[in-house]
Order: structure tokens, then sequence, then C-alpha cells
């Protein structure tokens, strides 16, 4: 650790000592005592698929920077954002989408989605769809206005007199099914959930519904199989705009390109994606745009004001080149094969572990352990314990970076490791990763958990 900071950075949390890397290698992080850790969260949260340092990716990068760093969007086309929307549309994205815009983090990829959906209304003549229907514990960015749509407590309450009303849904968490039913018997009561918000409202309001596709702050879950399909179905019949969040969960974190349609077989309206589209190596995201949208924008010749960053030359020649070596190495199928393979060894060696209530995942390199106190029960820790936290700072001592996930219970309880390393990971660390999250857990259970005065001994 860095200890107390002597500089004058404000760190975001005031409460911990922060490790110190100070450079990267392929799947690993270094720190400033030289320790090589495996970076299990692809750089924190989940950017850097292709891993650090590529070489392909840095003379990309070089290259554009001695030719053109930067070119408004509000005044200047450029080859690399021309190149990049293609690639994305014609190759990688879902069918249909047909148009990219380009923006430097998902936070602006997702209210974009929203400013969008808002005007192909308006292009419409219907003026009085406005109101957004999203999730509980989902999350969209960290902005007023997608804090405002988003439904994760925990970045909420200091910032309420701010928000605009939203109306957020329970999640499909059938682990924590806040329906208390059981998949497939309930009939999908979580995605119908949508059309009982819209006629309460009116659909006449409505404008769009955004999710993730597999929820991060939830701690990766899935929803089920059909789930996505329903959603579509009552978005058509009332006319209200699709958005698909994934930031995260595209360019191959789950196996596929874009977890929409690779698991799910539904195409949204409107597509905000960001992260691994440059692998972290410059800031980029993009909001992708189903034709159904486009068209009636382009007939309107109505568009939007972008951001500065959006679209600049640097960041769309290393998303391009980032894309190109993914495909170049088949990277995506090496998510999907690792993936499996990391499921289902956490699935052996953990599932039975103290403390470990669900493995949640199993669609490409992107898992999450849930920690409960009983595992009958299924009852959470404590907020005050702050377990995931806890437990990351163990895991990152015992060599082995991951992102902790709390919350996604009911917005305060609920701990989560999520592992999300980059897809060049040879196999032999993925056993690695479990072998050392084993070790972790059982640690955490001696030393924080039977330690904790609160619970005593852990509940079998």
């Amino acid at each position: 650790m860095t200890g107390k900071p002597e500089d004058h950075l404000m760190r975001q949390s005031l409460t911990r000592d922060y490790p110190r890397i100070v450079r990267g290698e392929g799947p690993y992080l270094i720190d400033d005592q030289e320790r090589r850790i495996i970076d299990g969260a692809s750089g924190g949260v989940g950017p850097c698929n292709i891993g650090h340092g590529v070489e392909e990716i840095v003379q990309a990068m070089t290259e554009q920077a001695r030719t053109l760093v930067f070119a408004h969007v509000s005044m200047y086309e450029n080859q690399p954002q021309i190149d990049l929307a293609n690639k994305l549309c014609d190759e990688l994205a879902p069918p249909g989408m047909v148009r990219a815009y380009f923006t430097s983090t998902g936070t602006e990829a997702n209210e974009l989605a929203i400013k969008l959906a808002r005007l192909y209304h308006l292009c419409r003549g219907n003026a009085t769809k406005y109101h957004i229907i999203s999730i509980w514990n989902g999350y969209h960015g960290s902005s007023i206005a997608a804090t405002s749509y988003s439904g994760r407590s925990s970045r909420r309450h200091e910032l309420h007199p701010y928000f605009f009303p939203t109306t957020r849904m329970e999640p499909p968490y059938c682990y924590h099914c806040p329906y208390r039913k059981t998949y497939p018997d309930c009939g999908l009561h979580c995605a119908h959930a949508l059309e009982q918000a819209i006629r309460h409202i009116g659909p006449e309001h409505v404008s769009c519904f955004i999710q993730e596709p597999i929820g991060n702050t939830l701690g990766c879950v899935a929803p089920p199989p059909d789930y996505f399909s329903v959603i579509r179905k009552i978005c058509d019949k009332y006319d209200v705009v699709m958005i698909a969040d994934e930031v995260i969960t595209a360019f191959g974190r789950c196996g596929v390109y874009f977890a929409i349609n690779g698991h799910y077989d539904t195409v949204p309206d409107l597509i905000a994606t960001g992260k691994g589209i440059s692998s972290g190596y410059s800031p980029l995201a993009a909001t992708l745009i189903h034709e159904k949208i486009w068209n009636v924008l382009a007939e309107a010749k109505r568009s939007l004001p972008g951001f500065t960053y959006g679209g600049n030359p640097l960041s769309c020649a290393v998303g391009l080149a980032a894309q190109n070596y993914i495909q170049k190495h088949n990277l995506v199928q090496r998510s999907a094969e690792l993936g499996s393979y990391m499921y289902e060894k956490a699935r052996a060696e953990l599932t039975d572990l103290p403390l470990v209530g669900d493995i949640h995942g199993g669609k490409g390199l992107y898992m999450g352990i849930e920690y409960v106190q009983d595992k009958d029960t299924r009852e959470p820790f404590t907020a005050e314990l702050n377990l995931a936290g806890q437990i990351s700072d163990l895991a990152f001592e015992n060599g082995l970076a991951t992102c902790p996930v709390t919350g996604g219970v009911d917005g305060m309880l609920g701990d989560v490791t999520i592992i999300k390393p980059p897809f060049t990971i040879p196999q032999e660390d993925i056993d690695r990763i479990i072998d050392i999250v084993k070790k972790t857990i059982l640690q955490a259970n001696d030393t924080i958990v039977r330690q904790w005065p609160a619970h005593g001994s852990f509940r079998k």
C-alpha cells in the first residue's frame, strides 16, 4: 500500500490506502514493490480485454499521434472515426445497427442513448414520451443524469435533490428473487413487470427502457434466457425505445461480441458501449443506433451535439487497432472457452467453501462469487463489514487483483467478488486465480468473519 498520500491528488476513497501500480505486462500488473499481480479485473473495472502493453496497439497510437490527435466533431470528421464506425456496424454489432456516435465514457454513451430516444419520439410527434424506466441496482454511469436513471442505491443517497424522476423495476436476480419465485415457474414476472410499469405511468409518457444484459453491480448476474425477448415484445407493443447498456459486456467479455444478441437473441434499438472498445488504451465509448431509430432521425435531419473528446482520431485509431487485434487472435472465442473453463472450475472448487453462496456467470471471462452468512437462507452480510472490499484487499496481497461489488441484493446489502481477466490470460493462470480465490476465502472466513463480534463463527 502507498500509505497516507502526501501529494495533491484527491483519491476516490478517503478511507483506504491504494496500491500503486507502476506498469502492466500482458495479463499482469506490477506494483511499486515490483510484485507481479494477476490482473483478474482487467485494469480494475474490466476494460483491458487484450491485456497491457500490446505493441500493435502502442504502434497504432504512436502513428496516429504523429498524424492527427484532435479534430472536434462539431467541425470536422476524421478517417479513424469513419473506419471504426464501419467496423462496428458492418462486422461486430447486432444486425440492424447502422450508425455509431462516439463518446469518451460509458456514462456519456448511455446519456446519448437516452437523448436519442427522446429525439426519436419528438421527430415522430410524440412530445409527451419522456419517461425513463430502468431496474434497481442497475448502473449506467456517474453523472447526475445517469445516476437519476441508475438504480445503484449507494451512489444515490447523497445526491437526491438533483435527481429527476424515473421509474425502476426489480432486477432479474434469481438467486435473490424479489418476488420469492423460482424460474421457470415464475412466468418471468420480473420481465412482465415492465408492462405493468408502462401502464401505470401511461404509455404516452414512456420514452425508453434501459438495462445491462448482465448486471455488473448485481454481481455478474445473468437474467433467464428468455427474459429479454419478453422485454423486446413489451417495448414494441408500447412504442418504447429499448436501450442495452453493454458498456461492460460488449466486445468479447461475455464470450460473444454483444451479449444482448449473442446470448439473448434480442436486438435493441440503441446500444451504449465502452470500456473494451479500446481495451483501456484510450478513453472511448460509443452509442450504436438501429436503423429503426436512424431512419427517423435522418428523415428529420436531426442529430445531437457531442462531447469535446468524443470521436477524437487518437482514441478511434486505438479502438480500431484493439478490435483488429481481437479478431486477428480470435480472442472472443478464447474468452468463451476460457470463461467456461473458469466457471466450471470455480463451481467445482469454490461452491462448498464457507461464505460462498453462489457462483454467477458462465458467459465468457466474467464471473461473480457471492458471499452469504447462511447458505440455506441466503442471508447477506451486513454492509458495515464490507466483506467484498476486505476480500479484494486480501486477494491483492495474495497476488490477484479482483473487482469487489456491494449492494446488489437491495442496494446496500450483498457482497460479490467479480473476476474478469484479459482474454490473453494463460490457462494456467486461470488455475492460479481459482487457487488464490480459494485461499483468500478461507483466510477471510478465519480472520475476518469468525473474528467479527457481530457474528462470531460462520453459520454453515
